[in-house]
């Protein structure tokens, strides 16, 4: 079952979400995180979504929506790894899809670290292009 997060969730999510962070970023300023994830909840509390089976969450969709560019993009998306090749990323990407429907949006977007194939294998599946590369570089 998909459903919009409620406060209970809260203590298995934001756990999902620091990991996540570290993994598409390498070092993470908790307080920085933390106040994105509260603005965004309280902007657009229907962007965080969880999926649950048996009352045990398994997978969270974070995403914000832009009706001037009549787009969403998506922060993070995230299945416990015992889910995982079960359908639930699929669950939560077709929840956004009929979400955007509704709210005549045309596009969803995202960034996909580099290194995290089986993501981007995902989002090929699911019909997304690369459209560009983010680039860094270490000044030493």
């Amino acid at each position: 079952m998909i459903r919009q997060i409620e406060n209970r969730d809260w203590p298995t999510v934001k756990p999902w979400l620091f990991k996540l962070a570290e993994e598409s970023f390498g070092k993470v300023i908790p307080g920085i995180l933390e106040k994105k994830i509260q603005e965004d909840y309280q902007k657009e509390p229907e962007g965080f979504v969880v999926s649950e089976e048996e009352k045990k969450l398994n997978g969270l969709l974070w995403f914000s929506t832009f009706p001037e560019k009549k787009s969403a993009f998506i922060h993070a998306i995230y299945v416990e790894p015992i889910y995982r090749g079960k359908g639930v990323s699929d669950q939560l990407m077709d929840y956004l899809e009929r979400y955007c429907k509704e709210k005549n949006l045309e596009t969803i977007e995202l960034n996909v670290t580099v290194g995290l194939e089986e993501a981007v294998q995902f989002y090929k599946h699911r019909g997304f292009e690369i459209k560009r590369y983010f680039m860094s570089k270490k000044v030493e």
